[in-house]
């Protein structure tokens, strides 16, 4: 009977523990950028074009607030690229982590999480 006892508060406990869970965690999201570079090839504008759920395996948007922090280490990354005079606009992307809304330089596949 305690063995029976034992099982079911396991089992409880486990199951209160599963929906205490934050969801998703560590769960990446892709920032499309609209970027613009001047003649010297120098980042002069960037702006958030979308936000996607690449695990959907889809381009939808998905509504995703991008904080100012993230949109600041991104710019400070990208800024470090001479892109060249041409194209002048194009668009580019990023991952970003909301549990890490200050890194910009998450790269999953170089082991950079």
């Amino acid at each position: 009977m305690r063995l029976i006892c034992a099982t079911f508060l396991l089992m409880v406990s486990g199951l209160i523990y599963a929906q205490s869970a934050p969801p998703n965690p560590g769960k990446l999201y892709a920032v499309i950028f609209d970027v613009t570079v001047n003649a010297a090839g120098n980042l002069e504008t960037l702006k958030v074009a979308k936000v996607i759920d690449p695990s959907t395996h889809s381009t939808d948007a998905v509504n995703v607030a991008v904080p100012d922090s993230y949109l600041s280490a991104a710019k400070a990354l990208l800024i470090k690229t001479n892109y060249g005079p041409d194209p002048t606009h194009f668009n580019t992307w990023l991952f970003y982590d909301p549990a890490r809304p200050n890194r910009a330089d998450i790269d999953p596949q170089s082991g950079r999480p």
